[in-house]
């Protein structure tokens, strides 16, 4: 048998969420929780969601449907959701919502409702560009406060977002969008990676002509055609299971396949990870080390925004300079921090963290 490096104190254990949850259901542990979870779904979901504090505009008339086998279950059939407004603008008030930490050390911070007003007038911008639900917009921004304003604007309208890599070249920019037919782009003119600069909306011309929103990396701002925008268009509440993301994979190991992901599914999964699995509070400060191009990508902006925390991005490559990560989580006291083995292995030969990491909760 192993032995446990690690164990929470008593009083962690009373106020992790987790504990919260189990005593809704009437759990006995966490080995009762999770067999509830698996043989009873139906009354499991309903408790996680009014546990999480998801409102859904329209209630289900089931949790779950597998009646065409469980690869097509439909989850929280018949019911009304926007992932916007659960993760956003239900949250609206002068606590910090998004937090970004450029290469060059500027520092950017917007309110829920600021980042909420911004949502609204992108929506604006793009409904006004011909974008109905259904219709995939592509994303190639820098890790900003502007990559979830951009998410949250798609999922405004119904549209579908399709993030992108912000280190891909040309080509891999262009299967993407050619694959998914995106009828908009939102792209940055330019971003910093390892203190070069990189010409981001150069690069995405590159792959043809495309309707653009340009969004300005020196001034932090969107185009006039954004920011006049009156912001007051409401978010549109869709059924569950209406795309949400259009996620490829990397490409590695053959041509990139896209996962479609659902407004209801994905809110409500994502939510459940990042709240009682690595025990976010509102008000919490989370940083995730990856990209929008990625899944944690918009696991963060979902999870972090269902569970009302203040999420920290950070422009470029995590690991340059080498001790960034940890001088950010001194810095912004971050309670949650995500990174991946690659750069765990990429990190460990610069040493310990020489930094205050007094702040963080979960890793």
């Amino acid at each position: 048998m192993s032995d446990f490096i690690w164990a929470p104190s008593p009083e962690r254990v009373e106020q992790a969420n987790l504990t919260r949850l189990a005593r809704r259901l009437g759990a006995d542990g966490y080995h009762e929780l999770h067999r509830i979870s698996v043989e009873e779904p139906e009354r499991f979901w309903p408790h996680v969601i009014d546990d999480l504090g998801i409102e859904f505009s329209t209630p289900w008339n089931a949790v779950v449907d597998t009646s065409d086998g469980p690869e097509w279950a439909r989850w929280f059939v018949g019911g009304r959701i926007n992932v916007a407004r659960v993760c956003l603008h239900a949250h609206a008030s002068d606590r910090e919502a998004l937090v970004g930490l450029y290469e060059d050390g500027e520092r950017e911070s917007l309110t829920y409702a600021e980042a909420s007003r911004q949502v609204a007038q992108l929506a604006e911008a793009l409904v006004d560009l011909g974008v109905e639900p259904g219709d995939r917009v592509a994303i190639f921004l820098p890790m900003c406060p502007a990559v979830a304003i951009a998410s949250h604007a798609c999922a405004h309208v119904g549209a579908v977002q399709v993030p992108i890599f912000s280190g891909f070249a040309a080509p891999a920019i262009a299967s993407r969008l050619e694959d998914s037919l995106a009828k908009v782009a939102i792209c940055a003119d330019w971003s910093l990676r390892r203190g070069k600069r990189v010409e981001m909306r150069a690069i995405l011309d590159e792959t043809g002509d495309h309707t653009v929103i340009e969004w300005n990396r020196e001034t932090r701002s969107w185009p006039d055609a954004v920011a006049r925008r009156p912001g007051t268009l409401p978010p549109l509440e869709v059924e569950s299971e209406t795309p949400y993301l259009l996620a490829y994979t990397s490409g590695t190991t053959g041509r990139p396949k896209g996962a479609v992901h659902v407004q209801g599914g994905f809110l409500v999964s994502i939510a459940r990870e990042i709240v009682y699995q690595t025990d976010v509070k509102p008000g919490e400060r989370v940083h995730f080390s990856t990209d929008m191009g990625w899944i944690m990508g918009p696991w963060t902006v979902v999870g972090a925004g269902a569970a009302g925390a203040t999420i920290v991005f950070a422009e470029g490559a995590p690991d340059w300079p080498h001790g960034r990560l940890w001088k950010l989580v001194e810095s912004e006291r971050v309670t949650m921090l995500g990174l991946s083995p690659t750069l765990t292995r990429a990190l460990i030969p610069h040493g310990d963290p020489q930094a205050d990491m007094s702040s963080l909760r979960a890793f």
